[in-house]
């Protein structure tokens, strides 16, 4: 998985690659949206490869050391057939050599002379079995949900005061605000661009890969473009 280290960016020259970009980008005037906007987080995205420290986050294997990385890497650069089948017959000989070792220390290690907490916290993770007792609810959830279904229903006599609600909300969608536009109409690119700053950061990225922090710290030019 790839991820930012957002507390080792240089945050200042991010902002000066990201001001230099606006040149290389199409006029804010462009009707093709998208590739308006695909413009913008390669830009975005070319400023961040150097100004942040990047990598990948590996899957933890549990008793995988050096030696298996090694053979793992053999495994994957041999031909398939025999070369192949003998480097992952000795790694998988090596992870259950490992796993084998940590068993015999994690029993060995077992102590109830002084606290038998932690002993018996290690044996019921040996052995799969949880210290916590569950009791099944008596309640189904075919009776939860009728419940809910009939907690939803509208009855006969509040029929009258729902028609006037949704009269009073058409209403309002046709009221015009102060520049003379309606809450119906499609939003424009002033109100998206205004929405975006407003973004708090910390917040995940959706399938652009673009963080809040990235437009946060992005140039004033580039910022203004947007």
């Amino acid at each position: 998985m790839k991820h930012w280290n957002f507390r080792k960016a240089d945050w200042k020259r991010f902002c000066l690659l990201t001001d230099e970009s606006v040149e290389r980008l199409p006029p804010t005037g462009t009707s093709n949206i998208e590739r308006a906007y695909e413009d913008f987080c390669e830009s975005l995205l070319s400023a961040i490869k150097q100004c942040i420290s990047h990598g990948r986050r590996k899957n933890y294997v549990p008793c995988c050391d050096k030696e298996c990385e090694t053979l793992y890497r053999s495994f994957t650069r041999a031909p398939v057939g025999t070369d192949s089948d003998r480097a992952v017959s000795s790694l998988l000989s090596r992870l259950g050599h490992k796993k084998q070792e940590r068993w015999e220390e994690a029993v060995n290690s077992i102590d109830f002379s002084h606290s038998s907490r932690k002993a018996w916290r290690t044996i019921n993770k040996l052995t799969g079995r949880s210290g916590r007792s569950f009791h099944q609810c008596p309640v189904s959830a075919n009776s939860i949900a009728s419940r809910l279904v009939k907690n939803r229903a509208h009855k006969t006599g509040v029929r009258k005061s729902t028609r006037l609600v949704n009269k009073e909300l058409s209403d309002i969608w046709k009221i015009p605000t102060p520049e003379g536009h309606t809450i119906s109409e499609i939003f424009r690119l002033e109100e998206l661009a205004a929405a975006l700053r407003r973004l708090k950061p910390g917040k995940s990225p959706v399938l652009d890969s673009i963080f809040p922090e990235f437009i946060l710290h992005a140039g004033s030019a580039l910022k203004s473009w947007f």
